[in-house]
């Protein structure tokens, strides 16, 4: 019997943590943070058959019930200033911030069969790979929402402005998790990349 497990990276959308008014012009300023950190979770065993059985016990659960061996949280900030000129609302500078949180395993080494250590490596190096994948896919999102920020036209109100704003934001962070959730599905949650554990049992 063959146990099989995969990268399983669902993704947690936190996203959208709108932080305020408003701003811009045709030379408004934007910029883009990217922070990153880790949150892991440790496994151990002598056979992978006991690798896979810690991730299925201790890995990430996530809304659809399931758990994965890693996951991939963002969260998107932004925030802008207002400039006004005869009467139109624009944006002066944007800032945007996307935070990453990958949650992933950590293999006890001191209670690892030593033989594991080679195929465990290559394995978080492939789950590594499909986590990075997710992470550029926020990434660019919150690329396009500052050139949003930096094209937007001049409106008659700040209300107007802070409308259209919202308007698209909320329109690309739905596509966002629409892409998110098709990249899992066309990876097959990683295992196309490699992100595979296999093991018979013992």
């Amino acid at each position: 019997m063959m146990h099989r497990l995969i990268a399983g990276a669902g993704i947690a959308l936190l996203f959208l943590a709108c932080s305020a008014p408003l701003f811009a012009s045709d030379t408004a300023s934007c910029e883009l943070k990217v922070r990153e950190g880790y949150r892991f979770y440790d496994i151990s065993g002598k056979t992978l058959d006991d690798l896979i059985r810690d991730i299925r016990l201790n890995g990430t659960k996530w809304n659809d019930g399931k758990v994965y061996s890693a996951m991939t949280n963002w969260d998107i900030h932004y925030k802008y200033e207002v400039s006004c000129q005869n009467g139109r609302y624009s944006v002066k500078s944007a800032a945007t911030r996307v935070d990453i949180l990958y949650n992933m395993p950590r293999l006890n080494l001191a209670t690892c069969a030593p033989e594991l250590v080679g195929t465990w490596n290559e394995y978080l190096t492939h789950l590594q790979g499909h986590e990075f994948g997710h992470k550029d896919l926020a990434v660019k999102a919150a690329s396009e929402v500052n050139e949003m920020f930096g094209t937007l036209p001049s409106f008659g109100s700040e209300e107007e402005l802070a409308a259209e704003i919202t308007r698209r934001t909320e329109e690309k962070f739905k596509r966002l998790k629409e892409i998110q959730i098709e990249y899992d599905h066309d990876t097959r949650h990683g295992e196309t990349q490699g992100a595979v554990l296999l093991a018979g049992s013992h």
